[in-house]
């Protein structure tokens, strides 16, 4: 009996694998031919979902070149080169590619520089509260001014997170949509880029003549440190405060074209969702009889939802704080308006508050716009999959 055991055991010990290594066998067999079954779905759904084709590769991200190229004006967009995927070395590597590479990286270091400023210049607003500030308006509005800045080095700082991971323009360059989508996103790319332009310059032009033509220094505090802190001379008041002004520049343009990027990428993925739940509709028929392929609308529906996780870290900062910012600000300025006579007792002070007050109304239009189609998309997705998963 004692001879018998070690030999029993080491029969079972070595018929083991043998099951495993036919097993892996098999399975190995059944993933090629399953995947060598799914490869017409995967070239056709590539070529165009239930009949309808799909844009060419790109024609999406060019049609943004308007919003693009203003973000990168702003120091809000940039493509990082992958150099994984060809070295330098490489003697394939051909003098366009290096060219380009070399100028987006130029765009990557420009990036670098803004957001490095836009933080410096919301660090140095902590100087606007000192030991003599009392409840009023004076220091709603400081709270107004110091709240518009950090949201505006919040947005900055998700453009460039969603710039550095490659994760907008992976999304952007090869998402299939339809050619109706791309010609709606530049119809808005180009018509609220313009609007945007347009607002910016006014905005500056305003917030010029607040500071530059008050006579009592009513907002010289937006220049801290200098004047709550730092005593300026009577004769380089003007140049403090047009060197403060330049503080400010990137403030609008930037806030507002971030918002229009969350606002075109919520547009694009609900017309998708929206034309997967017609697609659906015209599948399931009157009689709610299925007729179709049911995997293609699942393939298409992952393939929208994991492009919509990509870019939700940019989304949902600029949302959210904006929502928040904006909300809390509108309530401060109209507190301020409503309860304090001196809000508006000279010109420059209630053109102070109308001007702060439209900016942020601006801005939570744009929030607001991106929430409610962010719902609208939200609300079909639960259609198509109560309808696919029934």
């Amino acid at each position: 009996m004692t001879a018998v055991r070690p030999l029993a055991r080491f029969n079972v010990i070595r018929t083991r694998p043998r099951m495993t290594r036919r097993s892996c066998r098999k399975d190995a067999a059944n993933g090629v031919i399953s995947s060598i079954n799914e490869q017409p779905n995967k070239d056709s759904e590539d070529a165009g979902f239930c009949g309808e084709p799909f844009a060419d590769n790109g024609e999406l991200l060019s049609s943004l070149s308007p919003l693009l190229f203003s973000m990168k004006l702003c120091g809000l967009y940039f493509h990082r080169e992958n150099w994984h995927r060809r070295r330098s070395d490489d003697p394939e590597c051909n003098p366009v590619t290096t060219k380009t590479g070399t100028f987006l990286s130029g765009l990557r270091v420009y990036a670098t520089i803004v957001l490095f400023l836009v933080w410096l210049n919301a660090v140095r607003l902590f100087s606007l509260f000192g030991r003599n500030d009392h409840f009023g308006a004076p220091l709603l509005m400081k709270i107004t001014v110091f709240a518009v800045i950090h949201l505006s080095a919040i947005m900055y700082t998700a453009c460039y997170f969603a710039s550095h991971t490659g994760k907008l323009y992976k999304v952007l360059l090869t998402l299939p949509v339809t050619p109706d989508c791309v010609t709606g996103a530049r119809r808005v790319a180009v018509g609220v880029t313009a609007i945007i332009w347009i607002a910016s310059i006014v905005n500056l032009s305003i917030l010029a003549f607040i500071h530059l033509s008050t006579r009592h220094g009513e907002y010289d505090f937006t220049f801290a440190p200098f004047i709550t802190y730092m005593k300026v001379p009577e004769a380089k008041i003007t140049i403090a405060r047009s060197c403060g002004f330049l503080m400010y520049i990137s403030v609008f343009p930037g806030s507002l074209f971030a918002h229009e990027m969350s606002l075109l990428v919520v547009y694009i993925f609900c017309h998708q969702f929206k034309k997967l739940k017609k697609h659906f509709r015209h599948a399931v028929g009157k009689r709610g009889r299925f007729i179709g392929n049911l995997s293609s609308f699942r393939r298409r529906h992952q393939m929208l939802s994991r492009a919509v996780g990509k870019v939700d870290g940019f989304l949902m900062f600029g949302n959210v704080g904006g929502f928040v910012c904006h909300i809390a600000n509108i309530i401060i300025l109209l507190y301020s308006i409503m309860f304090y006579r001196e809000s508006t007792a000279t010109p420059v002070s209630a053109i102070t508050h109308v001007f702060w007050l439209m900016s942020n109304l601006k801005g939570l239009f744009f929030s607001a716009t991106t929430a409610i189609l962010v719902n609208h998309m939200v609300c079909i997705r639960c259609v198509v999959l109560k309808c696919a998963y029934a």
